[in-house]
């Protein structure tokens, strides 16, 4: 049953039930209650239906998307059109509008008289001229009111906005302004016919490029480049559009409008004065710009690094440890795209079409509108018109008889065009490991310095890191940023827990007394890390200088300064077409933040700074990013970097900076590929081309024997880490940590005996009654399926559904799992046999008055846990998860940290609820010593991730990790044999053979095995 099958169900049973009261005004959503009845909410008194709404908009609030009020919360708009389909049972919000929009359109957009009217049009065809836009909903009568996307209400609010403007305000500039905002709108989902403007595109550029061409008699021809990919003789033969204009301007350049506010157009006459460059003046001009140009007005002075030659289309590329096809992910926009019809001349067996259908898959999960198949290039943005093909292929290979198959095809509708996908274009970095391991043989940096200018002394293993950094780093100083066989930057793969982020951070301080000593400028820094990290960052720098060597910091991060440095009104920078062609240089580009001298103090890139960005902001940002001049650039959990089929990472390759570090106790989660990518990213051309690497360390693996492979994955490994030498620094917890206290793991299978492993009865459980029911059907209901087809999906179909039932048999319909009291809860509870153990593993760790952390990964679940460990034990459950806030944007908000803080500062018993993916990595949270992992992760790696959470420098208690196991009473478990192919998984500790991932082959080959 869907969730909201079940909350309609349940409505209807429980209408006299409480529940928050909703008011939706000009702002968002308000949902209210009596204060008093709210009081009981906060102190978790609520019961049913409305402690379950509580639990949601608190888990809102911590993501973010709601703020407390006196008497319940409210989302403003912007947030209310973005909230999940469950959410909007669960909070009872209008239904959604299912309807489209049409345009009228009075006037012309020079005149002050010009007005836009969009008028609502039903599924049935009914227009309703008369509405209200009422916070994110929309109001078509006392009694119809719809919840509005995010592009509808974006394009709503920007008609009234411009309604609301007086006719002296009405310029073209704001009219043509208007016009964007609905184009914007109708790309972003909104079905709007927006009549003639659909032909136009409406340009508003963040800065003034210039664009110099050489002419016949030797001189150059300056032009102002707008970022909007036309040609030069284009822009040049509509600037007779400019003259006798002073305040505002507007360009029309064949499809496209360019609005110059005031600055622009300075900027654009200030490249006119000055158009042509003698040819006797054009090496000065070349030398310097900046004597023929003012720099203060045009963008002069930013560039891309070497790797990065303008902007691509985003290409899916195989790569990978099976592939054999041979092609190199950097070969971007080196050939046009086919139509999707080239897959019927390349798929000749259903093994062609299994195969394409997975690439496409994967390709479409990351954003990809091409791949290539057999050496040809397929455009797949029209997922219908694929899909359609695809299925043509599989009927005609399934039955050869019907040779016309198309002429009785329904006709299907194809859709608006996608906008693209635009990444930065790399240039391939060739083999020159030779040169550089030559000039990585440097001693670590043996100078003084001064810990007295630290808050904190460092650990040897620590002391030993921040010189080993600048012995590398300082190869740098007096060479050209990126100098090709120059050493460019390092791998610092530290075993959690060992302070790399300290270490990093006096590695800047001590670089840039360097760079002063040397009287070289103090260009700003960049750290890149995922979001539950940023605001420990911040945190780190308090803890770390007794005085800050940064001039300030920014967190380009929404909420926070992002708004500050962003140019108004522009958008993510993947998103821009290339239109006919395949790259874009970097004076075509649109960009979106206020990079170099024409934004004066308001730019991003001033010295001394310290730039704190997500990977997601890197990716929206990329070609922005990569333009500025970095001293330094530190990856935080740099395996957020190891798939080269990402925005994220081709912008973490673009980016140029004197030194990039990539920090990451796991360089390796699941192929020696991942390696390659990070180390392509700090150092290229360390290990060469991938189809160099994959001859020299990843094929020796693939063609060994299944007996074999380990072995020579071991060998080849070892091999790696010694060629790589300097450039990565690796040290174990164990080695260096000596005062740690014990870590002691007890686990519900029985286990060989291993160093701090042991086998604890009394947290394995066995199933009995309705979870041992279902458990049986499932596997019943399998066996039926493969009797009658071979087939994949079934195993692992039936696999999520053991997983799942293995938590709770009622998980997957949410049947009675609502509860009121502690005895409600506890009886709830104890219909799965591994949550009755749960409880009792809690009244444990309660009886020593410790704190416990519980991994799951399901949201579902962690959404009832916390309610029913809050009734069963009278304590404050929170839950961090991928929604939980990672970053304040008001003084009030509950981040990750601070949830953290609350939890170490109770005295006594207390729990936690994590998620091992988003809350697992890089968070301290040494208040705790208890941790279970009640749903185990696929990957050892991200398990153990999550376990050093507690288990790092910091931790006083010893640490108790418990593996809490279900048992079936006849066959092997779900648990069990997960937990046996993780225990063969976990042998390995070097940073380049680490343990493998559980593949869904495994596990479909212990499905239903018997008791030994």
């Amino acid at each position: 049953m869907a969730v909201s099958d079940f909350i309609k169900n349940l409505i209807s049973k429980n209408e006299q039930e409480k529940r928050f009261e909703l008011v939706i005004d000009r702002d968002g959503l308000n949902f209210v209650l009596p204060k008093s009845e709210f009081a009981l909410c906060e102190k978790g008194e609520g019961s049913g239906w409305l402690l379950h709404q509580y639990v949601c908009l608190q888990m809102l609030e911590e993501q973010g998307f709601a703020y407390r009020i006196v008497n319940g919360f409210t989302v403003p708009s912007e947030n209310a059109v973005l909230l999940e389909p469950d959410i909007h049972a669960l909070l009872e919000l209008p239904p959604s509008y299912q309807g489209r929009f049409e345009i009228k359109v009075d006037g012309q957009t020079g005149q002050s008289a010009f007005s836009v009217k969009l008028i609502p049009v039903l599924p049935g065809g009914d227009r309703v001229p008369l509405y209200q836009l009422k916070g994110p909903c929309l109001q078509l009568s006392e009694k119809e009111i719809f919840l509005l996307s995010s592009s509808e209400l974006t394009g709503l609010q920007a008609v009234e906005n411009h309604h609301n403007l007086s006719s002296e305000d009405k310029s073209e500039h704001r009219n043509i302004n208007l016009v964007g905002c609905l184009q914007h709108s109708q790309k972003e989902g909104m079905q709007v016919d927006l009549a003639h403007f659909n032909k136009l595109r409406v340009v508003q550029p963040d800065s003034v490029g210039l664009t110099a061409t050489e002419q016949s008699d030797g001189s150059l021809l300056l032009t102002p480049s707008y970022g909007t990919g036309a040609a030069p003789d284009d822009i040049n033969n509509r600037l007779g559009q400019l003259n006798g204009v002073n305040d505002l301007g507007t360009l029309r350049i064949k499809d496209q409008i360019v609005v110059l506010d005031e600055k622009r157009l300075q900027a654009t006459q200030e490249i006119l004065t000055n158009q042509r460059i003698p040819k006797s003046q054009v090496q000065e001009f070349l030398k310097a710009p900046s004597a023929f140009i003012d720099a203060s007005l045009v963008d002069l002075d930013t560039g891309f690094s070497i790797r990065v030659k303008g902007a691509t289309r985003f290409q899916f590329m195989q790569f990978g440890e099976t592939d054999a096809s041979g092609i190199d992910w950097f070969q971007l926009g080196c050939a046009l795209a086919e139509n999707s019809n080239v897959i019927k001349e390349v798929v000749v067996s259903k093994e062609d079409l299994a195969a394409l259908r997975e690439k496409i898959a994967s390709a479409q999960k990351q954003g990809a509108e091409i791949v290539t198949f057999e050496g040809r290039v397929i455009d797949i943005s029209d997922p219908l018109t694929v899909e359609k093909t695809l299925t043509e292929i599989e009927s005609t290979l399934n039955d050869a008889q019907l040779p016309h198959l198309e002429e009785n095809e329904p006709i299907v509708e194809k859709p608006e065009a996608k906008e693209e996908r635009s990444t930065v274009s790399l240039d391939e970095v060739t083999d020159s490991s030779d040169n550089l391991l030559k000039i990585a043989e440097v001693s670590d940096f043996s100078g003084q310095i001064d810990f007295a200018a630290y808050l904190r002394q460092p650990y040897p293993h620590q002391d030993e890191g921040i010189r080993w950094m600048l012995g590398l780093a300082n190869m740098g100083f007096g060479k050209d940023i990126q100098e090709v066989g120059s050493i460019q930057g390092a791998l610092l793969a530290d075993d959690m827990g060992l302070g790399k982020t300290y270490m990093a951070l006096v590695g800047i301080g001590e670089y840039y007394n360097r760079i002063k000593d040397k009287g070289l400028t103090e260009k700003p820094v960049l750290i890149v890390a995922p979001l539950s990290l940023i605001e420990n960052w911040e945190d780190e720098v308090a803890k770390t200088f007794a005085k800050s060597p940064f001039r300030d910091i920014v967190v380009l991060q929404s909420g926070r300064d992002l708004n500050k440095f962003k140019i108004s009104g522009a958008q993510p920078e993947t998103r821009q077409s290339l239109g006919e062609q395949e790259l874009l240089d970097a004076d075509a580009i649109r960009y979106a933040l206020k990079i170099g001298k024409t934004y004066g103090a308001d730019r991003l890139d001033m010295p001394r700074r310290l730039v704190l960005v997500t990977y997601q902001t890197l990716r929206d940002y990329q070609f922005s990013m990569c333009r500025v001049d970095w001293s330094v650039v530190i990856f935080d959990e740099a395996q957020n970097i190891k798939n080269p089929n990402t925005l994220q990472t081709r912008a973490a390759k673009g980016l140029k900076a004197h030194f990039k570090l990539l920090a990451t106790g796991t360089p390796v989660e699941n192929s020696l590929a991942d390696f390659w990518c990070l180390m392509d990213t700090a150092q290229p051309g360390l290990l060469g081309t991938w189809a160099q690497f994959r001859d020299q360390y990843v094929r020796p693996i693939n063609q060994a024997s299944v007996e074999e492979q380990a072995k020579v994955r071991l060998e080849v490994g070892q091999q790696l880490r010694l060629n790589v030498g300097k450039f990565m620094l690796r040290r174990l917890k164990e080695d260096n940590l000596k005062g740690l206290p014990a870590k002691r793991i007890y686990t519900g299978v029985p286990v060989d005996s291993q160093d701090n492993w042991s086998y604890l009865p009394e947290i394995a459980s066995q199933m009995q009654s309705q979870q041992l029911a279902k458990y049986d059907e499932i596997i019943e209901s399998y066996n039926s399926e493969r009797q009658a087809s071979q087939g994949r999906g079934q195993a692992l179909g039936a696999l999520m559904r053991l997983r799942e039932t293995s938590l709770h048999p009622s998980l997957s319909d949410e049947q009675g799992l609502f509860s009121k009291t502690s005895k409600e809860a506890m009886s709830i509870l104890c219909r799965s046999a591994k949550l009755e153990n749960l409880v009792a593993m809690l009244e444990m760790i309660r009886r020593r008055q410790e704190k416990v952390i519980i991994f799951v990964m399901t949201k579902k679940l962690q959404r009832f846990l916390k309610i029913w460990f809050e009734q069963i034990f009278a304590v404050k459950v929170n839950i961090i998860n991928g929604d939980t806030k990672a970053v304040a944007s008001k003084k009030d908000s509950l981040t990750r940290k601070g949830i953290i803080e609350n939890f170490e500062s109770q005295a006594g018993f207390a729990i936690i609820i994590m998620s091992p993916v988003a809350a697992g990595v890089g968070l301290t949270v040494v208040g705790a010593n208890n941790v279970i992992h009640l749903e185990r992760h696929w990957n050892p790696a991200k398990e153990a991730q999550a376990t050093d959470r507690v288990y790092r420098i910091g931790q006083k208690k010893d640490v108790n990790i418990y593996l809490p196991a279900l048992h079936h009473p006849t066959l092997t478990s779900f648990d069990v044999n997960l937990d046996r192919l993780l225990q063969k998984k976990m042998t390995l500790k070097d940073a380049v053979v680490t343990p493998q991932a559980v593949t869904a082959e495994e596990m479909e080959g212990l499905f239903v095995q018997p008791v030994n």
